[in-house]
């Protein structure tokens, strides 16, 4: 493949790459995702490009599309852990995996279109970048254009198979026409390479459609327009070919896993609603109650996120729910009715007060039995209208005070948390909750959050939603004394689980606007989280740490009058000091600042600990491996000049040097041409002018004078039979183009054969050393079994 059709190939592969990216644009949010993946693949592909240039050496060019690939992800994602904001550096790894991981959560918790975070960012550009250098690598290097419609076809199939509707039209159409540019962007070369092309009629050519492929390009067009237009005029072929089983076995008979939505991470988003608008609508005869979408149980350390897996198909809402987990026939409950109309909110959970009994309502709703969660399958809350029959559950303080400890399962479950929990969560749970029983605590916990701490509410709190509720998100609440609800629930539960509590947190929405004595409205504004505690022989119970200015008067059993033991106002002060916050604490992981160990370099020589050794480092070994040809050519040729003691020795080594020279230009002779027939091959063929074909004449003469002539026959010296070679090497290379001059420089394919050899050597002279000391230890063993029968 000519330098001209290798760079055209390898733009046709980035149109491609590029077009098949598009068909994630239904997946991510805006166009900042494209944005980071165009430049990603461009400066891979035009780093395999620029050096095809000098050396077409497979593993060569790949290496170093995929050095580019990690630096341009390093530089736009990971900068402040690079080695001069480029260059990978010891943290870039866990920079990136970070990324990486909160970009899984998002999809696996978030309905496309997912919203354009830097971790999904990184995803996609990533992704796609590894696309377009397998792209490049198969189509360019091994010139297997057809072939590369492979990762091609795995990136459509990424939408295809996520998207409830599959595709649209459209993205099939580019994706196939960018796959047909590939295809065709060598083909010319490929039919010319077969002989002579009898071109079409004039007026062909003049239009334009003209050439060997004209008429291929015709049909490869017709074909894909064809195959957009067939599924819609042909009943029974529009459906998705990809698509999403339900099941998970055969016959999908037991259970089926669902693919939910994780609404605390658009919470944020839905309190900063300016829409009155409302998206519920709902009856109840009683004081309302907040609604619950979804408990969200498992702690990640970045985020809550629900624990809903494997549902049985019998577990249908229809049919009734299970009684709410840890209650006792001692709580007082009472039944009520609620009926629920929904508009345009689409979830994948089921807004209901809980505990909900059981609900009328079309389509399959499954309940989950640790949550009672209740999650569609193959269905929305979008237009949606049921009734659900639900408890309310009146426990005392009394009930609370006096509950028993939880299991050793539901302690386990419920108190999970990460290892690297930071100091001043568990440090300040502690301070504030103090002594007495766990209910004792959570009553002190929800007073020092809601009123008792200093803390204000605010939905402009630091954050982008996607994190709000890790511990990261919490350590700089309380720190800050300022955020929303899902910092406040977030913080609750999290410090619940430091002193044992089983605790989780609930996401829904606030009982909304009366309309009138009995009907209510909710709109998105009114999404809220809050904590819920687990106490055995009540089950789960709703606390309120959010601020009354947000979330209204608390459930009556948490109100601070109702604990027993010493006040939790009087507790909390006298854990909080004087100031009426924690008392200040070193927090162990802060470092010093810079200059302020005894060791520290001063003087003179301050400034070598500014220089980024290890980067300095990486540097020189690249370049060292870059020159690692080059210098193997040289090493060898030193070595051979060194050894050619004699006449006859130094007639070949100039040859030696002659034929290296002319092999890295890429000029082969058989091994049955004379030494003058090469010479009239290259004056013939190359073009050397008079001075050159001298020099050429002059070495052959040696040569011929050290093989044939007479023992002593007379041979120049080193100096003047090396200057002969350079003479003619020059000439040759003012014929071979200037990529064929810069690799036989700086990318000899002689010195990669030498150093090839080496390698065969070394592995040789190892290979013989073992089987000499495996003879020498079976000469021992022979030797000392001797002695001993002789004794």
């Amino acid at each position: 493949m000519s330098a001209s059709t290798q760079a055209r190939v390898a733009l046709a592969g980035f149109t491609a790459t590029m077009l098949a990216a598009l068909t994630l644009a239904p997946l991510v949010q805006g166009l900042g995702w494209f944005v980071a993946t165009l430049v990603v693949v461009a400066l891979t592909a035009g780093v395999g490009t620029s050096l095809r240039q000098v050396s077409d050496h497979p593993v060569l060019v790949t290496a170093a599309e995929v050095a580019m690939l990690a630096i341009a992800l390093t530089a736009l994602f990971a900068r402040d852990a690079a080695v001069w904001g480029v260059l990978p550096g010891p943290g870039t790894v866990d920079a990136l995996r970070t990324l990486l991981n909160q970009a899984f959560e998002v999809a696996r918790h978030d309905a496309p279109p997912v919203e354009a975070t830097r971790g999904m960012m990184l995803l996609t550009s990533g992704g796609v970048g590894i696309i377009g250098l397998l792209v490049d690598l198969i189509a360019v290097t091994l010139r297997r254009p057809a072939a590369a419609g492979l990762p091609l076809l795995a990136v459509y199939c990424v939408p295809a198979a996520v998207l409830p509707g599959g595709l649209p039209w459209v993205y099939f159409l580019l994706c196939g026409a960018g796959y047909l540019i590939l295809v065709g962007a060598d083909a010319d070369e490929r039919v010319r390479g077969w002989g002579r092309v009898l071109s079409g009629s004039a007026g062909a050519r003049d239009a334009g459609l003209g050439g060997p492929l004209s008429g291929a390009r015709r049909v490869a067009a017709t074909c894909l327009v064809v195959a957009v237009v067939t599924p819609a005029l042909i009943p029974g072929l529009g459906g998705r070919i990809l698509g999403r089983g339900t099941g998970t076995g055969p016959g999908s008979g037991h259970g089926t896993t669902i693919s939910v939505v994780n609404p605390i991470l658009n919470l944020r988003a839905d309190l900063g609603s300016r829409s009155t608008e409302a998206v519920i609508r709902y009856t109840t005869d009683i004081a309302p109650q907040p609604l619950r979408i979804v408990t969200v149980d498992q702690f990640t350390g970045d985020l809550w996120q629900p624990s809903t897996g494997s549902l049985a198909r019998s577990q249908t809402v229809q049919d009734g729910l299970p009684a709410p987990p840890g209650l006792g026939p001692a709580v007082a409950t009472s039944q009520h009715t609620t009926k629920i109309s929904i508009g345009a909110l689409a979830q994948t959970y089921l807004p209901l007060p809980y505990p909900t009994t059981q609900v009328k309502i079309d389509g399959t709703w499954l309940w989950d039995a640790g949550t009672l969660n209740v999650v569609g399958e193959g269905a929305t809350t979008q237009n949606t209208q049921y009734t659900a029959t639900y408890l309310v559950v009146d426990p005392t303080p009394t009930q609370l005070s006096q509950a028993g400890p939880a299991s050793a399962d539901v302690v386990r479950r419920y108190t999970a948390l990460p290892k690297n929990l930071p100091a001043v969560i568990t440090q300040d749970a502690r301070t504030v909750a103090g002594r007495g029983s766990a209910y004792d605590q959570a009553v002190r916990l929800q007073t020092w959050l809601r009123s008792g701490g200093g803390f204000t509410y605010s939905e402009k709190a630091p954050g982008n939603g996607r994190n709000d509720s890790g511990m990261g998100a919490v350590a700089a609440f309380l720190t800050a004394r300022s955020g929303y609800c899902v910092h406040f629930a977030s913080a609750m539960a999290v410090m619940a689980r430091t002193l044992g509590i089983p605790s989780r947190v609930a996401v829904g929405f606030l009982p909304g606007t009366a309309l009138d004595a009995h009907t209510y409205s909710i709109a998105l504004r009114d999404a809220h989280a809050w904590p819920e505690l687990y106490f055995q022989g009540v089950g789960w119970v709703r606390f309120e740490p959010t601020p009354a200015t947000r979330s209204g008067a608390p459930p009556a059993w948490t109100l601070p009058q109702s604990a027993t033991g010493p006040s939790p106002q009087a507790s909390a002060s006298a854990g909080q000091g004087q100031t009426g916050t924690p008392s200040a604490k070193v927090r162990p992981d802060v470092a010093e600042p810079a200059g302020t160990n005894a060791g520290t370099t001063s003087g003179p020589l301050q400034w070598l600990h500014a220089i980024p050794w290890r980067a300095l480092g990486v540097v020189v070994l690249v370049l060292l491996l870059l020159a690692v040809p080059r210098l193997t050519r040289d090493v060898s040729r030193h070595r051979r000049w060194r050894r050619a003691n004699g006449p006859v020795q130094r007639a070949e080594a100039a040859w030696d040097d002659l034929r290296i020279f002319l092999q890295d230009l890429g000029i082969r002779w058989a091994a049955s041409w004379t030494p003058r027939a090469l010479a009239l091959r290259l004056v013939r063929e190359r073009g050397l002018d008079p001075a050159r074909q001298e020099a050429m004449s002059r070495l052959v003469a040696d040569l011929e004078s050290a093989r044939y002539g007479p023992p002593g026959s007379p041979v120049r010296s080193a100096a003047e039979l090396r200057a002969d070679v350079r003479s003619v090497v020059s000439g040759v290379a003012a014929s071979v183009t200037g990529r064929t001059r810069r690799r036989a420089s700086l990318f000899p394919p002689s010195g990669l054969a030498t150093l090839a050899g080496l390698v065969r050597e070394v592995d040789v002279a190892t290979e013989e050393a073992g089987r000499r000391a495996s003879s020498l230890g079976s000469q021992l063993r022979r030797s000392v079994g001797a002695g001993s029968r002789q004794d």
